[in-house]
């Protein structure tokens, strides 16, 4: 699953315009995405691949994603929460597995908090030209139906939920300043 030098495939993302895609409410009004390079925050994908649209790049931790396009390169965190679902990525093709502690061995340390942020930090770290966001509604007060693979609709924010995406935001507005 892991390629030799899997961290050559991000260079794909230096000097192109990269849409990084998350799965808040907003994703649904999505028609098109005018960037160079997609980059989907986990459940994003399902709706994404859906539509037609396949990622260059997959950011997850495992938890909202349901479809494993071959062509994309999935950013993988492991954590502790998601050792249960780490055998999703014998469904990938090319893996590059992330952690958000002191790496070791073939894990790599980008950066970021939550999938979507993590995913502009990776856009930022391997020098794209340009960011835009799209379902990225860090401000909403719902969480959007792709966010879970178990969510059927949009659900009120969590009070756990809305500090994770006030970090996010803080960490999105950082990295694009």
């Amino acid at each position: 699953m892991l390629k030799d030098n899997p961290l050559d495939l991000l260079e794909e993302i230096r000097g192109r315009k990269v849409a990084v895609v998350g799965a808040g409410p907003s994703l649904e009004e999505v028609r098109e995405i005018d960037a160079d390079i997609v980059v989907s925050a986990d459940g994003a994908t399902n709706f994404l691949v859906k539509r037609g649209i396949i990622p260059e790049f997959v950011v997850t931790d495992l938890d909202g994603i349901e479809v494993f396009p071959k062509e994309s390169v999935y950013v993988v965190l492991a954590h502790g929460d998601n050792v249960h679902l780490l055998g999703k990525v014998y469904n990938m093709e090319n893996v590059i597995g992330t952690c958000q502690v002191m790496p070791f061995g073939r894990l790599n340390l980008f950066g970021g908090f939550t999938d979507g942020d993590r995913a502009v930090v990776l856009a930022k770290r391997f020098g794209a030209r340009e960011i835009v966001l799209y379902g990225m509604d860090l401000e909403s007060n719902f969480i959007g139906k792709f966010s879970k693979p178990f969510l059927r609709d949009n659900v009120p924010v969590s009070w756990m939920k809305r500090e994770k995406l006030k970090i996010a935001k803080a960490i999105i507005d950082m990295v694009l300043k």
